[in-house]
């Protein structure tokens, strides 16, 4: 296996400066006015997993509905399977176009249509008449869900503040929660309708909510600086990021060096013509990134958490708890749970990080579902008059989601510091790949598999979560308090070192004013030494 050099990471200059060292901010974000507007713009990024978690949460509460199950014609096995695939196999058609709406139209316009496309689908769901109307709308919810969903943690990693990217983009994935959150308590609400097909239909039309927000964010937020620069358009990202990272201060030390990083790093990609898909096994480099994007979209999906997301009912079945009003109840708790622990554990990613967030919460997970299937077995074959089993079922249920939230707040972030520029769309693509394929196997094999074997099947989620904890083990580095741009450095070595990308500190003059510098980025007439000094910006 490719082995990582931590001794590559030098920063731009090679002096061991990285780009978190020149933060000289001494107040909390929200005192300083440009950086407070940067992080509003950026909620239209950070709310795009709400759909996801959305859409889990209402299905199972919809298959706690008498109203849903006669509508839909009572799904069962495949059926069911089908239906919740739905928004999979949308994801799996988006996959093929996204990429290419990135490279071409930038971060921005593939959310605005990924978002349109999505609330056609929702219309299309919330006015069903039949299975397959369903399902039709939830290919449609998947597909735009997909664009959407790419797109948003590459802009959100490429425009946050460095010092906040991973902050950011772990919240980013725990709105996923806040969405299960929603749908919990709104598809109780709705229960009480009873009989009209309301009580399925208005939880299906308030998932457009967050699309119709990122639609309208989407046309004021910036554009990625690093997609900018990439299409030649520096003066543009020079002045987005001067703005909002650097409070319009053009002689900061921290948007100097970030401009150099980027400048620095996609000239070496483009030199080395790293866009193609055969890019990904070119190099032992990118062979291992490969390694690490494939197996971190099926490990964060293959670990037990599609029962939890959208069988949870058939979960509560096996424990005898089968009353569909607490059921909706216990739903909400979990979902609120996740929704907690998501944001809480997205605080502290870079101080505790990436491989112990991993192997902890693998760790956890196991556990949860060891207690889990223990407490089943023994409960199921006393007809479930144990109480504190069921008890202890319930707390295990809900320990898996504490320690899920611990890998699962940082995956967009490991997987956009893990790929370099020019393949961090692709990146996303494959990842989002390993999630659809990951989530379709067990949409099918989940139902068919509690109805066959019961409690039993859980085994085959602990022995899963022991070969996950193997593979993260050995395999995943540590990359906590890096840039983008640093973290390459990481996996490259001296294919991406500062020698190589003329950016020594002895060449730049330091008489070169700030002045100069901005003037050469601009392309305004400067004298020598401030020429030299603009290949740092």
């Amino acid at each position: 296996m490719f082995h990582v050099d931590k001794t590559a990471v030098r920063g731009v200059h090679g002096d061991g400066v990285v780009l978190r060292d020149t933060d000289t901010r001494d107040r909390f974000w929200w005192h300083y006015p440009n950086l407070r507007m940067l992080n509003i713009l950026l909620l239209g990024c950070i709310v795009c997993d709400i759909t996801n978690g959305y859409d889990g949460s209402m299905l199972n509460g919809l298959q706690s509905l008498e109203s849903w199950q006669d509508a839909m014609g009572h799904p069962e096995g495949t059926r069911l399977g089908t239906l919740t695939n739905g928004t999979r196999y949308g994801q799996l058609g988006a996959l093929v176009i996204a990429a290419p709406l990135m490279q071409r139209l930038g971060r921005r316009w593939p959310i605005v249509i990924g978002s349109s496309i999505l609330l056609v689908g929702v219309a299309l769901q919330a006015a069903a008449a039949n299975y397959t109307m369903f399902v039709v709308a939830r290919v449609l919810i998947g597909f735009g869900n997909t664009i959407q969903n790419t797109a948003c943690p590459v802009l959100a990693s490429e425009l946050a503040h460095p010092t906040q990217r991973t902050t950011i983009i772990g919240v980013q994935n725990s709105t996923g929660s806040l969405g299960q959150i929603m749908a919990a308590w709104i598809t109780y609400g709705t229960a009480f309708l009873g009989m009209s097909s309301w009580s399925w239909r208005l939880p299906s039309l308030l998932q457009a909510l967050s699309s119709i927000f990122q639609l309208c964010m989407a046309f004021i937020m910036p554009e990625s600086p690093r997609w900018l620069v990439h299409k030649g358009r520096t003066q543009e990202a020079y002045r987005i990021l001067a703005k909002y990272h650097a409070e319009d201060d053009e002689t900061s030390r921290l948007l100097q060096y970030e401009m150099a990083e980027i400048e620095a790093a996609i000239e070496a990609e483009r030199a080395q013509a790293t866009s193609a898909w055969s890019e990904w096994i070119r190099t032992a480099a990118n062979r291992y990134r490969l390694f690490i994007i494939i197996t971190s979209g099926f490990i964060i999906q293959w670990c037990g958490n599609a029962l939890i997301s959208y069988y949870i009912h058939l979960v509560f079945n096996s424990i005898g708890i089968t009353n569909p009003k607490t059921q909706l109840e216990l739903n909400g708790g979990i979902t609120i749970n996740g929704w907690v622990w998501g944001n809480f554990f997205s605080l502290f990613v870079d101080r505790i990080g990436r491989r112990p967030m991993w192997l902890i919460g693998l760790g956890g997970m196991f556990t949860a579902f060891l207690l889990l299937t223990v407490c089943t077995g023994v409960n199921t074959g006393t007809n479930y008059s144990n109480d504190n089993l069921s008890r202890t079922t319930l707390f295990a249920t809900f320990l898996f989601g504490f320690f899920y939230k611990m890998p699962g707040c940082m995956l967009n972030s490991y997987v956009a510091e893990v790929a370099p520029f020019e393949l961090r769309a692709k990146a996303f693509v494959l990842s989002s790949f390993c999630d659809a394929a990951a989530n379709i196997f067990s949409g099918y094999t989940n139902p068919v598999g509690l109805a066959a074997i019961g409690w039993k099947y859980y085994i085959v989620w602990c022995a899963i979560l022991v070969s996950n904890f193997v593979i993260v083990f050995f395999w995943y580095p540590e990359t906590k308090n890096l840039s983008l741009e640093e973290v390459s450095q990481l996996f490259d070595g001296q294919a991406l070192a500062p020698e190589n990308s003329k950016l020594h500190d002895e060449d730049v003059p330091a008489e070169a004013t700030a002045t100069e510098v901005g003037n050469a980025v601009d392309g305004a007439p400067e004298s020598k030494e401030a020429k030299v000094a603009a290949q740092r910006v």
